[in-house]
């Protein structure tokens, strides 16, 4: 497993479709603090909230963002500059990853698919298969010889239920939960019951495609994201549970990045 061992205060912005998650690099420990909506764009509450889960902490050195919303990277810079990063460093496929990127238009892979790749080679070398489970559920490959290929993306978990609740009169909105027996007896336990079969029976099959594309041996499978345990237990899919590792692929890539500035 590789090491951090800068002594700064590395502040970890990931910024998802549905949420923003903070992190922070320090004394070779990576660490989440603290979520927000990604909806939320009032830069003064983004920057109290950044401000209160770092409290206790020395003052921040530098900034790493991570974002799949356009949108949002202004506002964030903004914050940014106001817990006194002036420039942080905005991951995209020019950057040092540590990863080899062979795909045929590394600008249109997503800055989180590239914070994962960078984290799992860090963390378990190559080959290795990241699922993370999302707002989407992606699949990223990075192989041996040849590094980052490529990958799959499909719906994520909450994506289907929303869908459901959308699209239909009767069926309520509900959010991932346990649910005994094998035949649902209330509307709500139909549906969860849907979702932990269907789901996990999707996400098996595209991991049996993948690795039979992929044709390597031992390559690690890491199952990352919101809702990685959920899918992960009791499903007997070889998965590894890392909940921090885009954070951490994050503190990787500043740290193999840490002179450059990104204007």
């Amino acid at each position: 497993m590789h090491r951090m061992v800068r002594t700064e205060n590395i502040l970890l912005v990931d910024a998802g479709n549905t949420s923003t998650t903070l992190g922070l690099s320090s004394r070779g420990r990576v660490r989440a603090i603290g979520r927000v909506p990604t909806a939320e764009r009032r830069p003064a509450a983004l920057r109290r909230a950044a401000a209160r889960w770092l409290r206790g902490a020395r003052a921040v050195d530098a900034a790493v963002l991570c974002s799949v919303v356009p949108a949002v990277v202004p506002l964030w810079r903004q914050v940014l500059r106001g817990l006194g990063v002036a420039r942080p460093l905005v991951v995209s496929h020019r950057l040092q990853l540590g990863v080899r990127i062979s795909y045929p238009r590394p600008a249109t892979i997503g800055a989180d698919r590239l914070a994962n790749a960078a984290g799992a080679v860090a963390r378990y070398g190559a080959p290795v298969i990241v699922v993370d489970f999302g707002t989407a559920t992606t699949f990223d490959v990075v192989s041996r010889a040849r590094g980052y290929v490529g990958g799959v993306i499909a719906p994520g978990l909450d994506l289907m239920f929303d869908y459901l609740a959308e699209r239909t009169a009767l069926l309520p909105r509900i959010r991932p939960a346990a649910v005994r027996g094998r035949v649902g007896r209330s509307t709500r336990a139909a549906m969860q019951l849907g979702a932990q079969w269907g789901y996990r029976g999707m996400v098996r099959e595209i991991l049996a495609q993948v690795l039979r594309a992929a044709g390597e041996r031992g390559a690690a499978l890491v199952a990352t994201g919101g809702h990685a345990a959920w899918v992960a237990r009791g499903a007997r899919l070889g998965l590894r549970l890392d909940r921090d590792l885009t954070l951490f692929g994050l503190a990787r890539i500043y740290e193999l990045n840490r002179d450059k500035e990104q204007g």
